[in-house]
């Protein structure tokens, strides 16, 4: 009853207009006084507003009451009193949806379940500065919506819900227009295609093949826990053989530092371990290359590699071939020979 007599007295108070007053444009709504609530309750002002606002209301079952201090001065209008009926609402963990002609005031945690149509909306300016209640679909292009929702979280409004569906990339948010305008400028900042290019470098191999490298690479991050195929935040590799090159694909561009770094450990010349064959080719200027290759079998190979260099000496010790005499290219073929061969 308070609530009623207040705004009834700041009513009888305003002033009427003169008759020979000449017509102005005066904005859009009825004159309400100024509010002065102390410890009112909520199930009053909410239905003192609402009679001033004409609209049809339903009150949850689960809202059982509360109390309300409001202080304004002035005049307010209707199209201002929208907005204060939503805060009070808003300040109570309590919210409005319409539903037809009717509104729904109910508890913000049961908000999801409302009918509540959604939009499309990417441009904040676009959006009423108030507390209405809106469902939105953004579509990221150059974020993850799974790193946009941690981003986000801290700075959802009251009752405030986010959603990542990842296989599409979108955001689902559900939040009064107020906090959705805020977000929405928070998106167009880190979903921007300014560092779009950053996040795919080109990498040569110089001595590797690319894939071979690729591979190394990868078990190398996900011991560092930035390389998993699971994660869409992780590192990627994508190596091309043809031109030596492998793509490194990060959601931070400060990761290529570490991958180039490990592609110069990674990537160099192949190092002759001990026992291992290195194959090389030498031309001979003048001996013949099977007589130096089976003195050379005999030098390095094993026993039955000397057997047979010994059938190779022998051979060329009696031969007796005037251009290579044998006594001046191995110090006596047949008996260095034989001796083997024996």
């Amino acid at each position: 009853m308070s609530v009623a007599l207040a705004l009834g007295t700041a009513q009888a108070q305003a002033p009427a207009p003169a008759q020979t007053a000449p017509a102005q444009t005066t904005p859009a709504g009825t004159p309400v006084g100024g509010f002065n609530l102390n410890n009112a309750s909520l199930l009053e002002v909410i239905d003192t507003l609402a009679r001033e606002l004409k609209i049809n209301y339903v009150l949850d079952a689960t809202v059982k009451g509360g109390s309300v201090t409001v202080n304004t001065f002035g005049t307010i209008r209707d199209v201002d009193l929208r907005p204060l009926f939503e805060t009070i609402l808003r300040m109570n963990n309590l919210a409005m949806v319409q539903a037809g002609n009717m509104f729904r005031i109910v508890p913000i945690g049961n908000i999801a379940r409302q009918p509540i149509s959604p939009v499309t909306q990417t441009d904040p300016t676009k959006l009423n500065d108030d507390e209405r209640l809106i469902l939105n679909l953004v579509f990221l292009r150059y974020a993850t919506s799974a790193e946009m929702v941690k981003v986000l979280a801290p700075f959802a409004g009251d009752g405030g819900q986010l959603t990542s569906y990842d296989p599409a990339n979108l955001l689902i948010i559900l939040d009064n227009s107020r906090s959705m305008k805020r977000t929405l400028e928070l998106i167009n900042l880190f979903d921007s295609d300014t560092f779009a290019g950053q996040r795919v470098r080109a990498f040569e191999t110089k001595n590797g093949r690319a894939s071979d490298v690729a591979k190394e690479l990868e078990q190398v991050f996900k011991a560092y826990s930035l390389s998993n195929g699971k994660d869409r935040g992780a590192v990627q590799f994508l190596p091309i053989d043809r031109i030596n090159t492998i793509l490194a694909v990060a959601p931070n561009p400060s990761a290529f530092v570490e991958v180039e770094k490990w592609l110069t450990k990674l990537d160099i010349a192949p190092k002759v371990t001990a026992g291992s064959i290195q194959n090389n080719v030498y031309r001979l200027k003048y001996g013949r290359a099977e007589i130096l290759g089976g003195v050379i079998s005999q030098l390095y190979g094993g026993c039955g590699g000397m057997g047979m260099g010994g059938g190779y000496g022998g051979g060329y010790g009696i031969s007796g071939n005037s251009s290579y005499p044998a006594q001046g290219y191995v110090g006596g073929g047949g008996g260095f020979g034989g001796g083997g061969g024996g």
